[in-house]
């Protein structure tokens, strides 16, 4: 990872911003050709609204697969308690004409193979604006996306995908070596009533150093969004296919760039058929947004860290690929629930359901195990690790019953306060009961491990908190009285 100072990132943001707007002002664009741009369906836009998560998971599909062991199949998990908002499934293809063979076999967990339709929603054009031209290996390129959220493919638990299909496809030239199935996605957009926000751009967009004009580079993605007065983090989803990698002999190198408040950083050589020869999934949860920032900009180069010199004959040759999706996946503000050191007296919590592995915090010692599913009435009790044998440490819940426990809906929030001294204690915990299932919570309070708005723990978010001299404090705002 690399760091650029501010001038640099001044003539890189001039370049590339002269070319987003070239890109995305001409109404005589066709949709994603050789640039990805926002997905005009309303379903999908209804689903980024509603949802706060993007989840990829693909594969490749070429005839002989080397990785993973079982080709053609992909794994997706959904967790107890997220919900699916849209389920897309994605491929790409070469092919020898423009009759791209849109229908593709899907099956699920074993069952019947049924035939999905798809609809091109990006192909290569030598210049943008322009009819469709032949590019890697001679060959007509496209993106084809089919919306399957009605076929119930993802339920809550272990999904496995069976990719078929795309027979109609074939090379201007047998002997290249491929067959232009390059491979297929799921995309999902679900929510788990968490805080994040989420935004899509998909289409068709290929690179290569060796060649000039639209298929020399590749247009940056720019996402936009409300400044933060902290920093904060987010997670970029990313399908591209057709970079050759250890199963051609030889991984390809490439820079993924991200650009955000004035710092650019640059990720080398992630992409390497990770998902099957000539697919990758590319999911990074550590991009920053910089305090004040309000926008991220992504872009794929065909590029070797440190530069040229490049020859495709022997040396470094930087990979060609085709780029699809971008999903962005961002944190809201990081709220410190301990400013200035100070250990919470209050702290309101959200109950939204869910498992362990959907819990997001910074903590190296947080502990949970069992899963909810968001099913209503579930039974909340706080306990500590002296089992109420230090006094000083004593803590309630607002409103629980003689037992200790509250009652809670999916949505509904609750307090924990003390009122035999100002913090609570240095550990707080909770069991929460289901008819049928348990989750316990073990989360740091002493203010020694991160405590922010917005965490995640298991089915609880924190959202609200009070010290001393702090609060109450929300994550609508808040702030030192």
């Amino acid at each position: 990872m690399k760091l650029y100072p501010r001038s640099s990132l001044k003539k890189i943001s001039l370049a590339v911003g002269i070319g987003i707007m070239a890109a995305f002002s001409s109404a005589s664009l066709a949709d994603g050709d050789e640039y990805l741009g926002p997905v005009v369906s309303a379903d999908v836009q209804t689903a980024l609204m509603n949802g706060n998560r993007i989840r990829i998971a693909g594969t490749g599909l070429h005839d002989e697969q080397e990785v993973p062991n079982i080709p053609n199949e992909i794994s997706f998990t959904l967790n107890p308690g997220e919900t699916v908002e849209r389920v897309l499934l994605y491929w790409q293809v070469f092919d020898d004409d423009l009759a791209y063979d849109t229908d593709i076999d899907v099956s699920r967990n074993g069952g019947t193979d049924m035939m999905v339709s798809g609809e091109v929603i990006g192909e290569f054009v030598s210049t943008l604006g322009g009819s469709p031209a032949p590019s890697f290996y001679g060959a007509y390129s496209a993106t084809i996306r089919a919306d399957v959220t009605d076929m119930n493919l993802i339920q809550t638990g272990s999904n496995t995908l069976t990719i078929d299909g795309l027979n109609l496809i074939a090379l201007p030239n047998a002997n290249f070596g491929d067959d232009g199935k390059n491979g297929a996605g799921i995309l999902v957009i679900l929510s788990d009533g968490s805080s994040t926000e989420v935004q899509l751009a998909d289409g068709h967009d290929a690179a290569w150093w060796q060649r000039s004009g639209t298929l020399g580079s590749t247009v940056p993605v720019v996402f936009n969004f409300a400044p933060s007065a902290s920093e904060r983090m987010a997670s970029m989803s990313m399908f591209v296919a057709s970079v050759e990698g250890a199963q051609a002999g030889n991984d390809r190198p490439n820079i993924i760039r991200f650009t955000s408040g004035g710092v650019v950083t640059e990720v080398y050589d992630q992409l390497t058929s990770n998902r099957g020869f000539e697919w990758d999934d590319y999911q990074n949860d550590a991009v920053v947004i910089p305090a004040s920032a309000d926008s991220l900009q992504v872009e794929i180069l065909s590029a070797a860290e440190g530069g040229g010199p490049y020859s495709s004959d022997g040396g470094v040759d930087p990979a060609s690929f085709v780029w699809l999706t971008a999903g962005l996946t961002i944190q809201p503000e990081a709220m410190d629930a301990c400013p200035d050191g100070q250990r919470p007296k209050v702290l309101t919590f959200r109950y939204l359901g869910g498992s362990c592995a959907m819990s997001d915090n910074q903590q190296t010692d947080f502990k949970c195990q069992g899963d909810l599913d968001g099913t209503p009435d579930v039974m909340l009790k706080y306990t500590d690790k002296f089992n109420g044998n230090k006094a000083q440490w004593a803590a309630k819940i607002q409103g629980a019953n003689n037992d200790g426990y509250v009652s809670l809906m999916p949505n509904e929030s609750f307090t924990l306060y003390t009122d035999s001294s100002n913090r609570l204690p240095p550990q707080t915990q909770f069991v929460i009961k289901a008819e049928q299932s348990m989750q316990w919570l073990d989360i740091h309070t002493s203010c020694s491990q991160p405590l922010n708005i917005g965490d995640r723990y298991g089915s609880l978010e924190l959202i609200g908190f009070e010290t001393r001299d702090f609060g109450p404090s929300n994550n609508q705002g808040g702030g030192k009285p």
